[in-house]
C-alpha cells in the first residue's frame, strides 16, 4: 500500500527560486525600462547639442559681425579728408609691377556674389598710422617729375618707411611712394626707394597737391571660404616690401553667406534713400555713399537627423529705402520688404539650423568730411 506524498515544508518553497517564464518577464521589464531611459537620454542630450550649438552659431555671427563692423567704420581714414580726391586711380607699383593695392581710392569696395546668391566680398582700406594722419599740402615749387624731394608745409606725424600718396584730384592719377628721409627744418621729404617707383618713373606735383600719410595701410578684404568668414591683410616689411597674406585667414567658422549693400544719400538730404551693389563710377557718387549694409547667415555646428530648415533666410532689408540687389528683387514680409539669402547651394543645407545677423555701419570718416 502506497503511502501519501508528503507535502513540501514552507522552507523548501521558500528555497525553490524563479521559474523560467518568470525570469523571462523580468528581463523583458529591464529591457523595457533601460530602453525607455535610454530614449529620454538621447531625446535630452540631442536637445542640448542643438542648444549648444545654436548658441555657437549666435556667438561666431555676432563676433563676425562686430570685427566686419570695426572695420569698415573706420574705412577711409586718412584720405577721406580730402574729398576732392576720393576716388582718383590709384598707382601703387613696387618692383615694377602693381603691388596688388585696390586700384580706386576708395575707403571700401563691395565685389557682388552675383544673381545666384554666391557670398559678396568687402575691401577696406584706410591710413594705418598709429598716432594721426592729415593731409599735408605740397608747397612752391612742387616736385618736377623724376624727383624725390616733396616740399611740404609742414612734416609733422611723417616718420621713415611711410607710405604717402600725393594726389591733386579725384581724375588725376594719385601716386603711392615710400619716404625714406625727412628734413623737418626745410620741410621735405625723400622718397628714394626707386622700387616704389611707377614704371615712368616719379610723376610730378605743383604747389596744391596734397599728399596723405598711409603709414602702412590697413587694406583688408573679407570674404566667406569655406564655410568661413576670413580675411586677406596687406603687410609691409622693414624694407618696404609688401605682401599679402599667402592664404585668407579663418576668423570664425560656421558663417555661411555675406551680403552687403552700399548706403546712398542720392538727394543730398543727409539720409540714406538708395541701398544697392552698383559700384560709383564718379567722385560725386562715391560721396554719396555713407554707408554699408552688411547680413551674414550664420550655421549652427550641429547636424540633425532630419530636416530642419526647409526654405533660405529672409533678409528684411526695411520699406522706407529702395533697394536693389542682383540675388533678386524683395519680396513682401509683413509690413517690411525682404531679400532671400541663399543657402540651398550648400550640402545637406537642410539637417542644420540657421540665422541670420545684419547691421548698418556708417562710414563716419565720410561723414565728417562730408
Amino acid at each position: 500500500m502506497c503511502s501519501p506524498r508528503p507535502s513540501a515544508s514552507p522552507a523548501r518553497l521558500r528555497a525553490a527560486g524563479f521559474t523560467l517564464i518568470e525570469l523571462m518577464v523580468g528581463m523583458l521589464i529591464g529591457l523595457l525600462a533601460t530602453l525607455a531611459v535610454t530614449h529620454v537620454l538621447v531625446n535630452s542630450e540631442g536637445q542640448k547639442r542643438t542648444t549648444t550649438s545654436g548658441s555657437d552659431a549666435q556667438v561666431n555671427g555676432a563676433l563676425a559681425l562686430g570685427i566686419l563692423h570695426r572695420a569698415v567704420q573706420s574705412a577711409g581714414y586718412g584720405f577721406t579728408a580730402l574729398p576732392a580726391v576720393v576716388g582718383c586711380p590709384l598707382v601703387a607699383n613696387y618692383g615694377g609691377a602693381p603691388a596688388g593695392m585696390p586700384g580706386t581710392l576708395v575707403p571700401v569696395m563691395i565685389t557682388d556674389g552675383g544673381a545666384a546668391g554666391a557670398s559678396d566680398t568687402i575691401r577696406v582700406l584706410s591710413s594705418g598710422k598709429r598716432t594721426f594722419s592729415v593731409p599735408l599740402r605740397v608747397t612752391a615749387p612742387g616736385r618736377a617729375a623724376t624727383e624725390t624731394m616733396t616740399p611740404l608745409v609742414t612734416t609733422r606725424g611723417v616718420e621713415g618707411g611711410d607710405l604717402m600718396i600725393v594726389a591733386t584730384d579725384s581724375v588725376a592719377p594719385c601716386e603711392m611712394f615710400r619716404v625714406t628721409a625727412i628734413d623737418s627744418a626745410k620741410a621735405q621729404v625723400t622718397a628714394d626707394d626707386s622700387a616704389w617707383d611707377p614704371p615712368a618713373g616719379p610723376g610730378a606735383f605743383a604747389e596744391g597737391a596734397f599728399v596723405i600719410n598711409m603709414g602702412v595701410p590697413l587694406d583688408v578684404t573679407y570674404e566667406i571660404e569655406e564655410n568661413a568668414l576670413r580675411s586677406t591683410t596687406l603687410h609691409v616689411d622693414a624694407a618696404g616690401k609688401p605682401a599679402y597674406d599667402a592664404a585668407p585667414v579663418e576668423l570664425f567658422n560656421n558663417v555661411v553667406n555675406m551680403q552687403a549693400l552700399y548706403g546712398k544719400d542720392s538727394d543730398g538730404n543727409g539720409s540714406i534713400d538708395r541701398w544697392d551693389v552698383t559700384t560709383p563710377a564718379t567722385n560725386a557718387d562715391w560721396l554719396r555713399v555713407v554707408a554699408v549694409r552688411v547680413a551674414l547667415v550664420a550655421r549652427s555646428d550641429q547636424f540633425e537627423k532630419e530636416d530642419v530648415t526647409f526654405v533660405n533666410p529672409d533678409w528684411d532689408v526695411g520699406a522706407a529705402a529702395t533697394v536693389d540687389d542682383s540675388t533678386g528683387a524683395t519680396a513682401a514680409c509683413g509690413t517690411s520688404k525682404c531679400l532671400k539669402l541663399k543657402i540651398d547651394t550648400l550640402p545637406n543645407w537642410k539637417r542644420y539650423r540657421y540665422r541670420v545677423f545684419d547691421t548698418v555701419i556708417p562710414l563716419r570718416n565720410m561723414l565728417w568730411n562730408s
